[in-house]
């Protein structure tokens, strides 16, 4: 037992020597194409459109650190396009609205990868910071664009609804829980392709507190963003 225990220890030492000596960092950039939308319509008071199916595109640069060869920390910043469309014939006439927000993008993720020399498995997850850049609005009614107004209470006067700068209308920001799942392929030693889904969920309400207003039902539910997508990246990386 007494030589068992030095042997252990010696064991111990090496072991954390080689996970430590696999530290990397790494810089990429990467392309996203996404299923993007709100969870809760906000028309201010009007009846609700029917939800249209919304895509959207975001890009960014990253660096990573890898603690050993399967635990790290990815960091991204980047431009990321969110927003909802919708659509609705009411009484005869026809409703169309497309909104679009332009966001930075600040994702932080802890990652995990399988080990491999040529091809790995990875899921990050983590905490996504959005800051608005800008919205806007296309609304038609007949294919026109209204010269409608609806009474905002907090602003206390009319608004016109179809307003095609709408960026007051929205919190400047928004915190989204990340999650990623994909694979890593060596192309050669200290250059990779990755390439996988992402999906995001808001947990803030990114409607302004002065554009809290009730729906046509006397009742304000908050809207989040939310996002689904296909991602594709390439990255450099080095030992330290």
């Amino acid at each position: 037992m007494k030589k068992i225990f030095p042997l252990v220890i010696l064991a111990t030492i090496l072991i954390s020597g080689s996970v430590f000596s696999q530290k990397r960092l790494s810089f990429g950039v990467t392309g996203s194409t996404m299923f993007t939308g709100f969870t809760t319509q906000n028309h201010y008071g009007l009846p609700d459109m029917d939800y249209k199916g919304t895509f959207g595109f975001a890009g960014c640069a990253n660096i990573g650190f890898d603690f050993n060869k399967n635990l790290g920390l990815v960091l991204q910043v980047g431009y990321s396009g969110l927003g909802q469309s919708y659509t609705d014939e009411i009484k005869d006439t026809t409703y169309t609205r497309d909104i679009r927000m332009n966001y930075l993008q600040i994702p932080l993720m802890f990652k995990f990868r399988t080990s491999g020399e040529v091809v790995r498995f990875f899921i990050m997850a983590g905490p996504q910071l959005n800051y608005l850049l800008s919205a806007n609005q296309t609304y038609y009614k007949n294919g026109v664009i209204p010269e409608d107004e609806i009474y905002n209470p907090t602003l206390n006067k009319p608004v016109k609804i179809a307003e095609e700068t709408i960026t007051d209308r929205f919190n400047s920001i928004d915190i989204m829980g990340r999650l990623d799942l994909g694979v890593e392929i060596s192309l050669i030693k200290s250059l990779y392709l990755n390439t996988g889904f992402s999906f995001a969920y808001g947990f803030t309400d990114i409607n302004a507190s002065d554009w809290q207003i009730k729906d046509s039902d006397g009742n304000y539910n908050p809207s989040h963003n939310f996002f689904g997508g296909f991602h594709v990246g390439i990255n450099y990386c080095f030992d330290l």
